[in-house]
């Protein structure tokens, strides 16, 4: 820190860069006070300017010498310089750079002796008019002076640089300038302030009451002038702080004083970039930047030669040739006529020279149109694939090519070619290309078609034979379509092999048909509950009189079922039920193993049953099945997909007849006795629980047992006969024989009593309660009576 100390007699007083500049003169506020009147004020300043001290004088009276010459304007201080001004003497002592002490003395010397002048006697002038206008005139101003004086405020304005002028404008007093301030009384005063190198000042300044007051401002240095010499010398673009400036007419730049940013760029060169310090004042500074090349020397070769050479899109040369290109990736891109282009990257680094390898130019390729006869054939030229013929190929000339040709049901073809420049094929005034073409050998082999009589057997949609009868095809993958009215159109994809006869049955189905087999076989519940598809038809219910333990119930009736349906493979278990009924025991209280959850939930009456499937469709939301009539269940009309029982039709179709599977009298097959593992019936288990059991049985539980623990029927159905009876939906009636007209899907009377029964429980072991057309009816819950779910088909919840 640039630092001043005061040495005078005993006194020493330092000074820090806030208390500068240091004042010598005859102001009563100067830090060195010397002889004079007070008007002439402050005479030198003292400060430092870029860390270098330097002595300012700002009044010429009296005279300041310097080493014993007479000093004006301002001098750089040095170490031992001496100043003399009016009775002191000052030395300077220069501590390094920025510490300066000062040593002040009297200066004996400058004190002279006072000179008086006699008086000469004559007349005196106190008398006269003249001596008394000027006396009054002379008291009328000093009374004006002095009011003014004591009425002023001494302001010291401090400018930057010290040496500017000062204008000032404003009241109706002078404003004296004593020891260094302006005295000036309160009001609003217009300040103009200049000094050669700055731009000029003009400021209104307030004087308040305050009897002290300091203002201080800082010129704004004019720009100054940069020259710039590039080397090497050549044009280019500068920018300061970010933005382009344009060059004078003599060609240097015009910048604001200051610290700046400034950037030199040049085409294909480097951007240079610096700081520097502008001096303003209209000065002229220059500086050199040495520009660097930002490029690099390519050389390429090329056979054959004469190739013109692109560079990113642009000629830069033609083979042989050595250029110049800019550091960074480019492209490079070869061309000659007659040759195929060839292209390359480029990383090039500035002044890094490069020499490529001498480029070998391939021909353009020669075109060969390859034509079959039939049209169609796979082409593979040099085991790659071309396309489907007729197909136009480009390849190297004057080489050997394979060409396969293959078509199914027809015999390939191998061969081997070359092709001439295309020079060469313009030059015989033939066409552009060759033309390869080929007609290929056909392979067939014999179908022999056998099923549905009469219908039609087309191939690519022309008829080619009726069924029966044996067909002559290509050797390929195809696909027949065999169509008859009344019939669902079939599409068959066959593949005939050359040399040998093919069998192929095809049967058609009705639309009816077609439907059911698009259908999936099984779905399953929301509880998981598997179901199966159950196909429809028609069949005789009931038994006839003759049959061994018929009953007078037992009626043959003609029954056509004519919708498939879906049935539970298993009837509702207690788990099952529970989750809309979750107190019921069925009958616990008699036989505790009945509520075991994974057996068949009974001790429920029809309308349990019934209730359970309607909640069970309102849970899938599915439509419900049943409605309340009078208080009463009903069967909707026409049926919904809804769950409900199975009709009385629909049961012995599917325990009897088993979808149409075939014909069963019992569970286990056409006669007595019981066949082991067939059910749970009344077997040895149960005595002591039931009257009449099965001698030579045994199945191990006296009551219920669990579901799916016997085998199925040929449906895949279990417990049709055993384990428990099932409520179905009918109400009971007894029906007269009836085998000349078919009942639709029957449903059995509109009302009723009772509710039909079917199968053979735990408790039966009669001929009679075993056989299938066993009829039973009811209306309270047994402890040997269920149900087991069914619906109309529907596709949701398939079971994928």
């Amino acid at each position: 820190m640039s630092q001043i100390s005061i040495r005078q007699g005993e006194d020493y007083r330092p000074f820090e860069s806030d208390d500068l500049p240091v004042r010598i003169g005859t102001d009563l506020n100067a830090d060195i006070r010397i002889l004079g009147p007070l008007s002439i004020g402050v005479v030198v300043l003292l400060d430092f300017l870029d860390g270098r001290p330097f002595i300012q004088v700002v009044s010429e009276k009296p005279e300041v010498l310097i080493n014993g010459r007479l000093l004006t304007g301002n001098h750089w201080i040095r170490n031992n310089d001496r100043i003399d001004i009016a009775d002191k003497s000052i030395s300077f002592e220069l501590d390094g750079v920025n510490q300066l002490t000062l040593t002040v003395s009297s200066n004996e010397d400058s004190l002279q002796p006072t000179q008086f002048q006699q008086k000469t006697a004559g007349s005196t002038i106190f008398g006269s008019k003249i001596f008394k206008f000027s006396s009054a005139t002379f008291i009328l101003g000093l009374a004006y002076f002095l009011f003014y004086l004591f009425t002023a405020n001494a302001v010291l304005i401090k400018l930057q640089p010290f040496e500017s002028e000062v204008s000032i404008i404003g009241g109706y007093f002078p404003h004296l300038k004593i020891g260094g301030r302006y005295l000036l009384r309160q009001g609003d005063y217009q300040l103009d302030v200049s000094h050669p190198g700055y731009y000029p000042l003009s400021a209104t300044i307030a004087i308040d009451e305050d009897s002290s007051q300091e203002v201080a401002f800082d010129l704004e240095k004019l720009p100054g002038e940069l020259i710039i010499n590039t080397l090497p010398i050549i044009d280019s673009i500068v920018s300061v702080d970010g933005d382009v400036v344009k060059p004078t007419l003599a060609g240097g730049f015009i910048i604001a004083a200051g610290p700046h940013t400034v950037k030199i760029t040049a085409d294909r060169y480097f951007a240079v970039e610096q700081d520097i310090q502008i001096e303003g004042m209209e000065l002229t500074q220059e500086i050199e930047v040495v520009l660097t090349p930002a490029w690099a020397e390519i050389s390429v070769q090329s056979s054959p030669t004469g190739a013109n050479i692109l560079i990113d899109g642009e000629l830069s040369g033609i083979s042989p040739n050595t250029f110049e290109v800019l550091e960074g990736e480019h492209t490079m891109i070869l061309n000659k006529s007659g040759y195929k282009p060839f292209e390359q990257s480029l990383i090039v680094k500035a002044s890094q020279s490069q020499s490529l390898d001498s480029i070998e130019l391939s021909r353009l390729d020669s075109k060969l149109k390859v034509t079959t006869n039939p049209n169609g054939a796979a082409v593979n030229i040099n085991s790659i694939y071309q396309g489907l013929s007729p197909v136009m190929v480009e390849l190297p000339p004057l080489k050997a090519h394979v060409v396969e040709v293959s078509k199914p049901g027809y015999q390939s073809l191998t061969e081997e070619i070359v092709l001439q420049t295309r020079e060469e094929m313009q030059a015989s005034g033939a066409k552009d290309f060759l033309e390869f073409a080929i007609n290929l050998k056909p392979l067939k082999g014999f179908i022999r078609v056998t099923g549905t009589e009469g219908a039609s057997i087309l191939a690519d949609g022309k008829q080619v034979a009726k069924i029966p009868s044996t067909i002559e095809l290509l050797a390929k993958a195809q696909t027949l379509s065999v169509q008859k009215e009344g019939y669902v159109t079939q599409e068959i994809s066959i593949q005939p092999t050359p040399g040998y006869e093919q069998n192929l049955k095809i049967r058609l189905m009705t639309p009816e048909e077609a439907v059911l087999a698009a259908m999936p076989t099984t779905i399953k519940t929301t509880q998981g509950l598997l179901m199966r598809l159950v196909s429809p038809g028609t069949f005789v219910m009931g038994a006839p009189r003759k049959d061994q333990g018929r009953r007078a119930n037992e009626t043959e009736r003609l029954i056509q079922i004519t919708r498939p349906f879906y049935v539970g493979v298993r009837e509702i278990i207690n788990k099952e039920f529970r989750q809309f009924k979750p107190r019921h025991t069925s009958g616990a209280e008699t036989f505790r193993e009945l509520s075991n959850g994974l057996h068949p939930a009974v001790m429920l009456t029809w309308e349990d049953a019934v209730d359970f499937c309607q909640q069970l469709s309102y849970r899938e939301s599915l439509e419900l099945a049943y409605e309340k009539i009078n208080g009463q269940y009903q069967l909707i009309q026409p049926v919904t997909n809804g769950y409900r029982l199975l009709t009385e039709a629909e049961w012995e179709w599917l325990a009897r007849f088993n979808g149409g599977a075939g014909k069963q009298r019992y569970p286990w097959g056409a006669s007595m006795p019981v066949a082991t593992e067939s059910g749970n019936y009344a077997d040895e288990s149960g005595e002591g629980l039931i009257a009449n059991v099965l001698t030579d049985y045994w199945d191990g539980y006296p009551v219920t047992s669990p579901a799916e623990k016997f085998n199925p029927s040929p449906l895949g159905i279990y417990d049709l006969g055993g384990n428990v009876a099932e409520w179905v939906n009918d109400y009971y009636a007894v029906y007269p024989t009836n085998l000349n007209q078919v009942e639709l899907d029957p449903l059995g009377p509109g009302e009723g009593t009772v509710r039909v029964i079917r199968g053979s429980s735990w408790r039966h072991s009669s001929i009679s309660s075993l056989r299938f057309t066993y009829r039973d009816y009811g209306t309270l819950g047994r402890l040997d009576v269920g149900f087991r779910i069914a619906r109309y088909t529907d596709t949701s919840n398939i079971d994928e």
